[in-house]
């Protein structure tokens, strides 16, 4: 039976350095079936499974890489010297989970829901940092295998974070609506006040339309009477022309007889 390999210095520190992402993705592994157990908003629950089935195929990735580089494998992974374990990480988890349960029998559903967002995205950064550091230490050694894993499974972890970011605004807003009287919102004066400054608008366009428009029918009766004006002025000029024709005539009539 051929001997184990035994890992290098930069093996050995990957080797640790995946133990405690392996640790951190079973602690996660818990908690996310804890959260799930007690979320009822259906979207957000449907979320929460799904990174839970990620974290469920990171933890294999990972293990698969610490075997690859001669680490520990299976029980043995469980205990890694220098590093936290998953049965610590397990046990972490259940001891949160255990708080978890009984903030919820206190609290209303929707602040619930906040608070558990709220240590799901304190847990996605810190995974973030640990990926970041696994990949920056692959890179400059030469491990590109390992460099490529911590990669994409960080990448996985910040569209968690961005996606609790935006979830705890929204629970957030959930909270108020639940809790807060109408009255006491801010966001209750600032739609009167939308209305109302809506409306005065409306009013200003419609006083402004109807000064237009009686300014053009002015501006279109005065050219109307000037041009009536001076079509009689030239009809005035044009009798007092035959007039004085007519005059003329009679003149040279008399003046003949």
């Amino acid at each position: 039976m051929p001997a184990a390999k035994t890992p290098n210095e930069r093996d050995a520190k990957l080797v640790s350095w995946l133990s405690e992402a392996h640790a951190k993705e079973a602690e996660l592994e818990a908690d996310l079936t804890a959260h799930i157990a007690m979320t009822q908003k259906a979207a957000y629950k449907k979320r929460l499974q799904n990174h839970l089935k990620e974290t469920r195929d990171h933890k294999r990735r990972v293990a698969a890489r610490i075997k690859k580089l001669g680490g520990p494998t299976g029980q043995s992974l469980l205990a890694v010297p220098g590093a936290v374990g998953e049965v610590a990480g397990k046990t972490v988890a259940a001891v949160k989970g255990q708080v978890g349960v009984a903030r919820a029998l206190v609290t209303e559903p929707a602040e619930t829901h906040l608070r558990n967002a709220q240590d799901e995205l304190r847990e996605e950064h810190t995974e973030i940092a640990l990926y970041t550091r696994i990949e920056t230490f692959a890179t400059e050694v030469g491990d590109r295998e390992t460099a490529q894993l911590a990669r994409a499974i960080r990448r996985d972890e910040e569209r968690m974070a961005k996606y609790l970011a935006a979830e705890i605004v929204r629970l957030t807003k959930e909270v108020v609506r639940a809790e807060i009287p109408r009255d006491q919102r801010a966001s209750s004066s600032r739609t009167r006040s939308r209305r109302s400054s809506g409306t005065t608008r409306s009013r200003s366009a419609s006083s402004r339309s109807r000064t237009t428009s009686r300014g053009s029918t002015s501006r279109s009766t005065g050219r109307s009477r000037s041009s009536s004006g001076a079509t009689r002025t030239s009809s005035g000029s044009t009798r007092t022309s035959s007039g004085a024709t007519r005059t003329s005539r009679a003149r040279t009539t008399t003046a003949r007889s």
